[in-house]
């Protein structure tokens, strides 16, 4: 059984990426989780800001926690309508990344609106959920499809993120009809000669049952770019990719490839760390 967490940053609306983890935990027989994270409760006024200014805080914080409470209802409503058995509604106070990464620590794989450019832009989000160990599905909002896992492809370049993020797909790779697994070098070897890794992916799927086809991508241009080609010649439903990064002064950062594809890429994306 797969256990899905739904990230509902919008509690009026049920997202593409919140329609897609319910459609997923229903194709899947899994249980789904609603995720609803408020800001904190301010607890001193801002410098220079009137008396009255606080208690104008907590009233718009307990209302927004107050409507998101009250959506229980329609969630497990409306997912129950989706074909989903087992639904739960959670509504957290607190720093986003900080509550679903320890959140995430009850479910499989969280599933997240992938927003750009917008005030409600989730890269910096996604890329910390990453970096702390979620198994994310980040899914495009640029218009809803019915989640579909018949095609699937993986980039693969022999790093542990790469190697988490195949594991991770398992499941959806034991549905798909047909699998492409793009076999690129790690970025960090920095030249040509492919160095075969000790892990055959191959190998591994096919003791699970899950028969790939084999790409390689070359060395020229660039490889996020090559990935993407394949996928949409492959007519791809779902992208697994590694999500190698880093740290650096406080700011969460991927590194180039899974960085670009996570920006560009027109389809739900499953990334592990």
């Amino acid at each position: 059984m797969l256990d899905v967490l739904a990230y509902c940053h919008d509690v009026r609306v049920w997202t593409p990426g919140v329609r897609y983890a319910a459609e997923l935990a229903a194709g899947l027989g899994g249980t789904l989780t609603g995720l609803h994270v408020a800001p904190p409760w301010p607890t001193r006024e801002p410098p220079g800001a009137p008396p009255s200014l606080m208690a104008e805080l907590l009233a718009h914080t307990q209302e927004a926690v107050r409507t998101a409470m009250e959506a229980d209802g329609s969630f497990i409503s409306w997912a129950g309508g989706v074909g989903v058995e087992s639904v739960k509604w959670h509504v957290a106070l607190g720093d986003a990344a900080e509550v679903l990464a320890v959140a995430s620590n009850w479910s499989d794989v969280t599933v997240i609106d992938r927003r750009i450019g917008d005030r409600d832009d989730t890269m910096g989000l996604i890329c910390e959920m990453l970096l702390s160990g979620v198994v994310c599905i980040a899914v495009p909002d640029n218009g809803y499809a019915l989640t579909r896992l018949d095609r699937i492809t993986i980039a693969f370049d022999g790093s542990p993120a790469s190697i988490r993020a195949l594991h991770a797909g398992m499941p959806f790779m034991q549905r798909a009809a047909h699998v492409l697994l793009i076999r690129c070098n790690h970025e960090d070897e920095g030249c040509a000669t492919t160095v075969p890794a000790a892990f055959d992916p191959q190998r591994y799927l096919a003791g699970h049952g899950i028969k790939v086809d084999m790409e390689p991508v070359d060395n020229v241009g660039p490889r996020a770019e090559a990935i993407l080609e394949a996928a949409s010649r492959n007519r791809t439903d779902l992208l697994v990719s590694g999500a190698s990064g880093k740290r650096h002064l406080g700011e969460c950062c991927l590194d180039e490839t899974p960085g670009h594809l996570l920006s560009c890429v027109g389809i739900p994306l499953l990334m592990a760390h």
